[in-house]
């Protein structure tokens, strides 16, 4: 009688555990399913276009930034040659070196927060 119990859960096992591995497969397979449906669509003809056109937005909008963010570089590249001239003092050109990169930032800055006010709603109903 044991040895016939002793089957009965060996099968009952054994058929837990094919039941949790074909549950297990089927998960699987639907989750290939819908990566392989995610990839469909994202090589699909509409979807390339769109994110073309969404590069394309992009690049313009960051050459909105491109004069200021030119203007800064100058801005500090010019404090550096009026502090630092043809000296060779290392010292100096440290300091020079420092002041550029203060001035570049500071420029920046300034004229990041322009851009942000400029493209700012006013609120209507301030008192």
């Amino acid at each position: 009688m044991d040895s016939t119990m002793k089957k009965l859960n060996q099968n009952e096992l054994l058929d837990q555990r094919i039941a949790l591995l074909t549950a297990q497969h089927k998960q699987e397979l639907n989750e290939i399913k819908e990566q392989f449906r995610l990839v469909q669509e994202s090589i699909s003809p509409s979807n390339i276009i769109q994110e073309g056109l969404q590069g394309v937005y992009e690049t313009v909008t960051n050459k909105n930034h491109l004069l200021p963010t030119v203007l800064s570089i100058v801005g500090g590249y010019i404090s550096k040659k009026v502090i630092v001239g043809s000296s060779s003092n290392p010292i100096k050109k440290v300091l020079g070196t420092v002041l550029q990169f203060v001035v570049t930032n500071y420029l920046t800055k300034v004229s990041s927060n322009e851009t942000v006010s400029d493209t700012e709603e006013p609120e209507l109903n301030k008192l």
